[in-house]
């Protein structure tokens, strides 16, 4: 039963791969529609979608390595010197970058991100620069790097999935301990789960495909299951669109942050 589904991921994951291809643009980066100029985000959401192409092998050959395409290194590399942008998009290319296999100054990213947690008060500022730290350079983060401040941070209510996934990950980065008893954390994140299988923003709301990654991710680092994975991965894969991309929802555009979640998503109820 499991190599059926593991057969039946690779087919999913493998036709979503001419709907990335289509997007990406001659000499630089992916883009949200085969018109639109590239961008850091969608760069960022396609390598990923590739990179788990590779992983499962649902391309032939080898796939799309980044680190032998010069056209999107030199794209990448002057995006990095001319960028002045905040922690979720400098996450997001300096992953890039090391993903294409451009030489990253470690002492100066790390530096800049440390400097950016001294004083960050955001909880998205504080997740982007712990995955700078964690992803792209390697290394846990110093519980002394703004303790007061992620103390503050972590200490306030979440308003939905996504920002309790983000406690949660910071939480297991710096030692804090988690807000409420992980009992009750899993009981909530599976009330999120709606009749139609996906997840919504927090319990009673819409299903989203990034919902279903988000409470995904966050069951799977406390240890649990979804209360119903079969009907979860049923309404991810009924949002994949005739293109090969997903949407949202079930009658929701195809984008690449969102066929990357569902991707995600489904990799995880692999």
């Amino acid at each position: 039963m499991a190599a059926g589904k593991s057969d039946r991921f690779t087919i999913i994951l493998g036709a979503a791969i001419p709907f990335v291809e289509a997007r990406r643009k001659q000499a630089s980066g992916f883009s949200a529609t085969p018109s639109l100029p590239p961008t850091i985000e969608d760069t960022y959401h396609a390598l990923n979608i590739l990179g788990l192409a590779r992983r499962y092998d649902a391309v032939q050959g080898k796939g799309f390595d980044p680190a032998m395409d010069e056209d999107l290194r030199f794209y990448l590399d002057g995006c990095r010197r001319s960028l002045s942008v905040g922690a979720r998009t400098t996450f997001q290319m300096l992953w890039c970058c090391r993903a294409a296999g451009l030489g990253l100054d470690r002492d100066a990213v790390a530096a800049v991100a440390l400097d950016r947690m001294r004083i960050a008060d955001s909880l998205d500022d504080w997740y982007y620069c712990a995955r700078i730290l964690v992803e792209v350079l390697g290394h846990k983060p110093p519980i002394t790097a703004g303790a007061r401040n992620v103390a503050v941070v972590l200490n306030r209510s979440w308003r939905g999935v996504d920002e309790a996934w983000m406690h949660l990950y910071l939480c297991g980065m710096f030692g804090h301990h988690l807000p409420q008893a992980v009992p009750k954390l899993i009981s909530w994140l599976l009330a999120s789960q709606n009749g139609d299988g996906g997840f919504g923003f927090f319990p009673g709301t819409t299903s989203f495909v990034e919902n279903s990654h988000y409470c995904l991710r966050a069951l799977d680092i406390l240890g649990a299951d979804p209360a119903n994975p079969e009907t979860a991965r049923c309404f991810i894969t009924s949002c994949q669109t005739v293109s090969g991309g997903f949407g949202r929802g079930l009658r929701a555009a195809p984008f690449l942050d969102t066929t990357w979640h569902a991707l995600a998503a489904l990799a995880l109820l692999n």
